[in-house]
């Protein structure tokens, strides 16, 4: 059999290659029936699973069937070269419609398996993108943008998992010869892209596609379906005994849990640790989650929550205009509550959260302040002048 689809370069403005011409069946490669063609690696999916810089490589990768050109360049350069006619490689869309011989330094890898297709396309990036001669002058920008906002640290197994899975949506398997297309190439139209109800975006397959679905959006869902995190952080009962700032900027956040896809350098919990997370950037990968060891880190980092919502993209402006302003009211307004309004308040939001029983608060005449005093039986709390028993 013969080259699939034809090389043409990436569209202008897109960053992502054209993929034209039919797809060929190549004769059985080991034993097993291999399709050719190529297909960018993009997916609607990837921006909320993947960092931006992530995404925007995807965006400038595309997967592609050697040819025996490429095998003679791979065999040229290295005769130990394993590399076989029909068997995936990924290259630079900017240089994947050049001869193979004159492609620049590191524009095309062959990884053996799809759990390398990770750190393989990540080594084009590394090593070949920012000196490609052939990549738009505006994309290289962005790419050193995004380089300088990309957030330090792995986003964890979660992340490469999605590679592989995204991989096989896109037609691509493991066999005895290194990858291969099993099927044409590409998301095939059985499926589509839907949401979960919660804003995740999934590829849905027909029940006779025999497609599968992302198992890491599976995973993740699943660890969002839990019962324990259906619950609001504030009821309308709250509002007239706190500031309308803190009422509102809660009412923003929802709980979550520690998850893979959490795990960086700077942040390492418990698997299924509570937390909480904005509601409206909850489904993309770059999502602010907070997670509290008590009720005092709670109501004293809780600056943080508000420091996000006033950056956060995905967050309506009126909203942000309207938090602004409860903002410049909330002093005044916390002046006129009884004082521990707002340690009761984080106290009951911390007790919600985790499933326990808050505390009853009972004020007291002389001391000018509130005591928690846990309700454990029905009997009247103790006077504050009362000396104790016994």
């Amino acid at each position: 059999g013969g080259e699939g689809g034809a090389r043409d370069g990436p569209e202008k403005g897109t960053g992502s290659a054209v993929v034209a011409g039919p797809c060929h069946i190549e004769e059985k490669m080991d034993g097993v029936r291999v399709f050719t063609g190529q297909v960018p690696l993009a997916l609607p999916e990837d921006p909320s699973f993947l960092s931006p810089l992530r995404v925007f490589l995807r965006r400038h990768v595309a997967a592609f069937s050697a040819t025996a050109d490429d095998v003679a360049v791979r065999l040229a350069h290295n005769a130990q070269s394993t590399v076989r006619i029909g068997q995936v490689g990924f290259a630079c869309v900017h240089c994947l419609g050049t001869s193979p011989g004159d492609r620049s330094n590191r524009a095309v890898c062959f990884p053996a398996t799809l759990e390398r297709l990770y750190q393989s396309v990540a080594d084009v990036q590394r090593f070949h993108l920012q000196e490609c001669a052939a990549m738009p002058p505006d994309a290289k920008a962005e790419m050193t943008r995004l380089q300088a906002d990309s957030a330090k640290g792995s986003r964890g197994l979660s992340t490469r998992q999605y590679w592989i899975d995204a991989a096989r949506v896109l037609g691509m398997r493991n066999g005895p010869a290194g990858i291969y297309f099993g099927r044409e190439p590409g998301v095939p139209k059985g499926c589509t892209v839907a949401g979960d109800g919660a804003g995740i975006p999934l590829l849905s397959a027909s029940p006779t596609s025999g497609i599968e679905r992302l198992d890491v959006i599976e995973q993740r869902k699943r660890n969002r379906g839990d019962e324990a995190l259906d619950v609001s952080l504030v009821n309308p009962e709250d509002r007239p005994d706190i500031a309308e700032f803190l009422y509102v900027v809660m009412d923003q956040l929802r709980p979550c849990k520690f998850t893979d896809a959490d795990r960086n350098k700077r942040r390492s919990k418990n698997l299924g640790t509570i937390g909480v997370e904005c509601k409206h950037c909850a489904h993309v990968i770059t999502g602010r989650k907070f997670f509290w060891s008590s009720i005092s880190a709670a109501e004293s980092n809780f600056v943080s929550v508000h420091q996000h919502m006033m950056k956060c993209q995905h967050i309506p402006e009126h909203l942000r205009d309207e938090i602004g302003r409860l903002k410049e009211l909330r002093r005044e307004q916390t002046a006129a509550l009884p004082s521990g309004s707002q340690k009761a308040f984080f106290t009951k939001v911390w007790h919600r959260l985790h499933g326990e029983d808050a505390p009853a608060f009972f004020p007291t005449e002389d001391a000018g302040r509130e005591l928690a005093v846990p309700v454990l039986s029905s009997s009247p709390p103790p006077s504050s002048g009362a000396p104790p028993p016994g």
